[in-house]
Parts: structure tokens; C-alpha cells; sequence
């Protein structure tokens, strides 16, 4: 092959790969500020503060002046707070919920705004929970919380106990797949504090991230750290562990990161190629 082609690609290749980590820290950033917190029930929720412009529909057609407009919205997000609470709840508890449960007891006033705010909700619980909303019975409107991806853990007992941690499990397989399937100990590190999240400072949803990361979610099987060979100093790089290999698959994180970017996976042709060959190589 002439060296030049080879450079071009090279330079390609590393091209695409920070455009996707820029997509996926841009992504987690926007929505993690408006990070809220119910102390009260221990629960912990996102809510963005730029819910007018992500969810247009949220806010009352009529007209209104600046302040009335801006008091309604709050009421809003307010519900949708408490539909991620209820529904992390009913996750708990392993209980099934229903439209009408959740218009009476949780949005009682705010029917109208039901899709939108449910919508909000659904968001919210599987970007950062890492859950995702099943609807049982179609005539019903019946729902239940399951595990995205077909992950099995949900650590719930690390960390900020009773909340779910898959969201973070995700979000490193992502920057793993990302970084060519094996990321660095600083590469992994820098991604997630321009994310907000901190190996030693708590984290609202995951507790000490830096425990998680680098005990827990190596014990579970969900990544294997290794030591570089000759690094000096000494340091190390993360890889899929074995139950992420047995649980989930590339395609299904590259859909995964495709939706938090809100790009089509065609934009990213070298990361969809491999996914789906690794796929099509699995079945």
C-alpha cells in the first residue's frame, strides 16, 4: 500500500474517533445540568434546564406572558421529577405501573402534558439509569423498567445505594468501543470528568465513580483492566470484560451511542461496520 494512503486513513480514522468522543462528552454534558436530587426518598434524577427547547411541546399553547410561561414550565419539570421518582420506585419494588396510575397519582392537573412529560421521563431514565421503559399491554398502556442493553447488573447495593448504576456500565462500554476497544486509564479518566464524573468525588447517580469503575465493574465481569507493558510510569488501559461480551454486543452499544448523540448510525460508518461484522460473526 502507498504510505501516503496509509497516513490518510490513519488520519481518518483518528479524525472519526474524536469526532465521537467530542459527540458523546457534548451529549452527557448537556444533559447532566440540571443535575436535581430528592433527598427525601434517596432517588436521583437529570433535568435539563433546556427542557423548552428539547421538549417544545412541554409548555401550554396559549399565550402567556414571560413569568406565568416560566412558573408553568417549572411545574412541569417538577412532574417530570416525580415520574422518574415513581417509576424508579415501582423498578424497586418490581412492579408493574399504568398510564392511568401515573396520570392519578403523579400528574393529576397535567394530563394534557402526559406524552411530552412521559417522553422527558423515558429519556432521563435510560440515558442515565441505564432503564428502559417496556410497554406490556398496548390496550392497557401498561409499563414496566428493564435493564437497557440486556445487561443483568444493576448496583444498586454500590455506591449511592438504591439507585441504579447501569447508565455508567453503558457509558464506559461506549467510550471503550469508542476507543477502538480498548481505552486508556487517563483516555477512559479525561471522557468521563468532561461528563461530569470524578474517580473520588461523589457523584449524585454513582456514588464514588472511581470505585465503581475500577473495583466493581471489573469484579462483575464488565471490564478487564490491564497493566501496559514497558509504560513508564506504570499504567493501565480498559477492555469489555467477559459478562459484557455474554450480555450485550458492539451493535447494540453503537445504537445505544447513536441515540445519546441523536446521530444516524450511518455517520459513523467504521464503528458501524465493526458492530455489525461482530454481530453477523456472533449469530
Amino acid at each position: 500500500m502507498d504510505p501516503r494512503q496509509n497516513n490518510r486513513n490513519v488520519n481518518q480514522d483518528s479524525t472519526q474517533s474524536q469526532r465521537e468522543t467530542r459527540d458523546l462528552e457534548g451529549a452527557q454534558v448537556e444533559e447532566g445540568e440540571g443535575d436535581a436530587i430528592s433527598t427525601t426518598s434517596g432517588d436521583v434524577l437529570s433535568s435539563s434546564q433546556s427542557a423548552r427547547r428539547s421538549s417544545p411541546g412541554i409548555v401550554p399553547s396559549v399565550a402567556a406572558s414571560d413569568s406565568q410561561d416560566s412558573s408553568t414550565q417549572a411545574t412541569l419539570n417538577s412532574k417530570t421529577i416525580d415520574v422518574i421518582l415513581f417509576l424508579l420506585l415501582k423498578y424497586r419494588r418490581k412492579q408493574q405501573t399504568c398510564k392511568a396510575e401515573i396520570l392519578y397519582t403523579v400528574i393529576r392537573g397535567y394530563e394534557e402534558h402526559f406524552p411530552a412529560i412521559f417522553a422527558k421521563a423515558s429519556e432521563c431514565l435510560r440515558l442515565v439509569f441505564g432503564l428502559e421503559i417496556i410497554e406490556r399491554n398496548p390496550r392497557k398502556h401498561s409499563y414496566s423498567l428493564v435493564h437497557a442493553l440486556g445487561l443483568t447488573y444493576d448496583g444498586m447495593q454500590h455506591g449511592f445505594r438504591g439507585v441504579p448504576k447501569i447508565g455508567l456500565v453503558i457509558i464506559v462500554l461506549c467510550i471503550i468501543f469508542i476507543e477502538d476497544n480498548c481505552a486508556s486509564e487517563q483516555e477512559l479518566w479525561r471522557i468521563l470528568n468532561n461528563m461530569g464524573i470524578y474517580a473520588g468525588r461523589d457523584h449524585l447517580v454513582y456514588g464514588d465513580p472511581g470505585i465503581l469503575v475500577t473495583e466493581h465493574f471489573v469484579q462483575e465481569g464488565y471490564l478487564e483492566c490491564r497493566q501496559v507493558p514497558d509504560s513508564d510510569p506504570p499504567t493501565k488501559e480498559y477492555l469489555w470484560g467477559p459478562r459484557a461480551y455474554a450480555e450485550t454486543t458492539k451493535l447494540k452499544v453503537f445504537k445505544f451511542f447513536a441515540s445519546i448523540v441523536k446521530q444516524d448510525p450511518t455517520s459513523y460508518p467504521n464503528m458501524y461496520a465493526e458492530a455489525l461484522k461482530d454481530e453477523l460473526e456472533e449469530s
